[in-house]
């Protein structure tokens, strides 16, 4: 996947007199990895729901899950939260995609072994 991911606006969104009609959708940083870390601690717990094998799953409310995805929106396309919040309906599935996308790649990347970090030394 080419990175970064760019998500024309068919809504574009004007907030503080500048006008988005694009976003530029990135891996996200150690900053914003630890932002995140932050965000979820704030978060109440979860509530628990037996499953029909037993087993329990720990249930966010949606305002909780709205927040997450306004948090990831903005930080892998470097937007601030304001401008997220004002994306239309009609560009959500499309922004999301992309957002997943990212986050997907992220997690693929973690995954499998002899994987570098991208901090190795360069080969000689």
């Amino acid at each position: 996947m080419d990175l970064p991911i760019e998500v024309p606006l068919t809504r574009p969104v004007t907030v503080d007199d500048q006008t988005y009609d694009k976003l530029m959708f990135d891996e996200p940083d150690l900053d914003t990895q630890i932002a995140y870390a932050e965000l979820e601690a704030s978060f109440p717990e979860p509530k628990m729901v037996k499953q029909e094998d037993g087993s329990e799953l720990a249930v966010h409310s949606p305002i909780t899950a709205a927040k997450v995805n306004r948090f990831w929106l903005a930080r892998l396309s470097g937007v601030s939260e304001a401008v997220v919040g004002k994306i239309k309906d009609s560009d959500l599935e499309a922004v999301n995609a992309a957002a997943e996308a990212v986050l997907g790649f992220q997690a693929a990347k973690g995954k499998g072994a002899g994987d570098g970090s991208g901090n190795e030394r360069p080969a000689k």
